[in-house]
């Protein structure tokens, strides 16, 4: 992978050497060495002199190709070793810029390891001297060690915050790794960066592109869309991603405009198979009818093959149910999430004599979760409803269903549809044939009743307890009934239903965890530390605990060198949280690193941005660090940002007061 196809690699710099170049006045002075010339004579030069024949051979090298230009840079290498040489022998330091150009010509002619060692005497020389760590961090990904790029490049990022270059670098690092979630964090910060300032023209292009591919990957298709469509805008002509674009339509459930971007792609690259295929199944998905026009079409053209998905699904639109058999069912065991494929067996099965109703509801049930997943949400309450009003109709199945109810409810709690997921809930409670059934859809409903909507919280909370009563070892029901108390500020009855809760699943870390916050509001922090310790303890790869026992240290002003190992490690396992980040640039700010706190804030404040959300907390905390710095504009506009956010009276009268203490610029009063 060629990262360093794109990474501006600047100019050999001669600045500050112009009167370096002139010839010695006198000979004897310690400030020069002897040489000889081409000719055998002796000669008194200054160090600069070999430099500046390094540089001439460089930019020669510039013009030159093949082994003339390899020649050319072992030549400036040369005259570089020379002017090392002769710079120690005088004890005249040697800038950053020269260790610097002779890791370039290093690094031209494949010499990685040389180049590298010179890079990190560049960086002894001057450690803000950015050129040497972007070559540096440019080698180690060509060579392909991207954990130690990535390492590298974060453990300087600090250094240059605001360098877009820097970030780049980083992100292709991240991405290489398939770090998605540390990829997001890094391309987003990029994105912001070249929004602001000059940098490398394709740096846009190569953002849209790989956040899009990676919020895809995550299976985050709105901004997947997004990003996609962005990158459409620089490069139309790139149908490879254009048909990127039309999955992610697909999967968004937009089929008209996912059909108008394979169209595009078909008017351009006819005959293309895949694009074929992937409309062909979206048609049969969406719209019978366009798909048996479509599929007579490709059969005209001979492209229907006999043994491909689409002949299967075209079969099925014939009523060719036994040849759609042949050609589906073993595609459904090489794929079986595949929709267009369950659908045409769902077709099979609605007209097959020996299918009992039950194997069909239990199709529609199964292929709805496909559906839902796909994010196809109408189809899903459809299929559903079908399924729902046959068990109803054969009524030898209750229990069934009560099941179908309940799934159904999730679908309309997921489609936001919070109402309608109640009255469907109940259905299942109506339905439930045994207790424990009953008691299960029960907490369900107690679980949407305490939300807001429908805000019905004390109902919630009298539901669980009634549940309880029948069924006293039920350490979900302690755990839902702990966080509807929690919600209600009973703090000790909150504490409370936790234990329970743990006395019956004591290998639960997030009863562990949510006891613990119930400890800290009652001021019982020694108790809440122990929980907190315990929930990493039985689960160590969430990063929640960490985070919530760091940034409690942080606040306390006390062990800030665990707090920041805790936060540390919540960071490395969900980098993509605006909360953990905050928390490291807090305790970073309380350390007085006010560079790494302003740092880690910013990248709070821009994940955050791209939920289209804001936080008082974190601009509350940025308006801080830039106080530090003696930036007040940007003190002003976060404080004012934070006061607007903010809703408690005792929050906002916080940051009045820190306001009132910019206008009076007291500089030495810290916030």
């Amino acid at each position: 992978m060629k990262h360093a196809s794109i990474i501006p690699i600047l100019l050999v710099s001669t600045l500050g050497i112009g009167p370096l170049l002139a010839s010695p006045l006198n000979s004897g002075s310690i400030l020069v060495c002897r040489d000889t010339d081409s000719s055998g004579k002796a000669r008194s030069v200054w160090p600069a002199f070999f430099y500046s024949l390094g540089l001439e051979s460089m930019n020669k090298a510039r013009l030159s190709e093949g082994r003339e230009r390899a020649e050319l840079i072992t030549e400036s290498i040369r005259n570089y070793e020379k002017y090392l040489k002769c710079s120690e022998s005088l004890g005249a330091p040697v800038s950053a810029v020269s260790r610097w150009n002779k890791a370039l010509a290093h690094y031209y002619i494949g010499q990685w390891k040389e180049a590298i060692l010179e890079t990190e005497l560049a960086e002894k020389a001057d450690p803000n001297f950015k050129e040497s760590y972007i070559l540096k961090g440019t080698i180690l990904l060509n060579g392909g060690e991207y954990d130690k790029a990535a390492s590298y490049l974060e453990a300087n990022l600090s250094r240059f915050s605001d360098d877009p270059d820097i970030y780049y670098l980083l992100s292709s690092a991240e991405l290489a790794l398939k770090n998605d979630a540390k990829s997001v964090l890094y391309l987003s910060s990029l994105r912001d960066l070249i929004k602001q300032k000059d940098s490398n023209p394709k740096y846009p292009e190569f953002v849209y592109l790989s956040l899009g591919k990676t919020y895809f990957n995550l299976g985050q298709n709105t901004k997947a869309l997004f990003y996609i469509s962005g990158y459409l805008e620089m490069r139309p002509e790139n149908w490879e991603v254009r048909f990127l674009l039309a999955r992610i339509l697909d999967q968004l459930g937009k089929f008209a405009q996912a059909k108008r971007q394979l169209q595009r792609i078909l008017q351009e690259i006819q005959g293309n198979s895949s694009v074929e295929l992937m409309l062909g199944e979206m048609y049969f998905i969406e719209s019978r009818s366009m798909a048996a026009g479509y599929f007579e079409e490709l059969k005209k053209k001979g492209k229907l093959s006999k043994e491909g998905v689409l002949f299967g699904l075209y079969s099925i639109l014939n009523s060719n149910y036994s040849e759609g058999r042949r050609i589906l069912f073993p595609l459904k065991e090489k794929s079986p999430r595949r929709l267009s494929v369950r659908l045409g067996i769902i077709e099979i099965l609605k007209r097959d004599p020996n299918i009992s109703k039950k194997e069909y509801t239990k199709e529609l049930v199964e292929v709805a979760g496909i559906a839902l997943q796909s994010q196809l949400i109408n189809l899903s309450e459809t299929l559903l409803l079908e399924a729902i009003q046959i068990t109803a109709k054969e009524g030898d199945d209750k229990a069934v269903l009560a099941e179908e109810y309940d799934f159904l409810a999730s679908v309309y709690e997921q489609s936001g549809s919070v109402f309608r997921s109640i009255i469907s809930v109940r259905k299942a409670i109506e339905n439930a044939q045994t207790k424990e059934d009953s008691r299960k859809y029960e907490l369900h409903l107690a679980y949407l009743l305490r939300g807001n909507p429908p805000g019905k919280i004390q109902e919630s909370e009298e539901m669980i307890q009634s549940i309880l009563k029948q069924d006293p070892k039920n350490h979900y029901a302690y755990y839902l009934l702990g966080i509807v108390l929690l919600q209600s500020e009973k703090l000790q009855e909150s504490k409370n239903a936790f234990s329970e809760a743990i006395s019956l699943e004591p290998k639960s870390a997030v009863y562990y965890f949510y006891r613990a916050t119930a400890l800290e509001k009652l001021g019982k922090l020694k108790d809440m530390e122990a929980d907190l310790r315990k929930s990493m303890e039985l689960d160590p790869e969430n990063p929640i605990s960490y985070n919530y026992l760091g940034y409690h240290y942080s606040e306390k002003g006390i062990q800030l060198d665990e707090a920041l190992e805790l936060v540390h490690r919540a960071v490395e396992l969900a980098p993509d949280n605006e909360a953990y980040q905050d928390s490291l640039g807090w305790i970073y700010y309380k350390k007085g690193r006010i560079e790494e706190a302003l740092l880690h804030l910013n990248l709070a404040y821009q994940i955050l941005q791209d939920k289209n959300d804001f936080d008082p907390t974190i601009c509350e905390h940025l308006g801080d660090v830039h106080y530090e710095r003696k930036d007040f504009a940007e003190t002003k506009r976060f404080w004012e940002k934070s006061e607007n956010l903010y809703q408690k009276k005792e929050d906002k009268e916080r940051i009045r007061e820190k306001l009132g203490r910019l206008r009076t610029n007291s500089i030495s009063t810290k916030p």
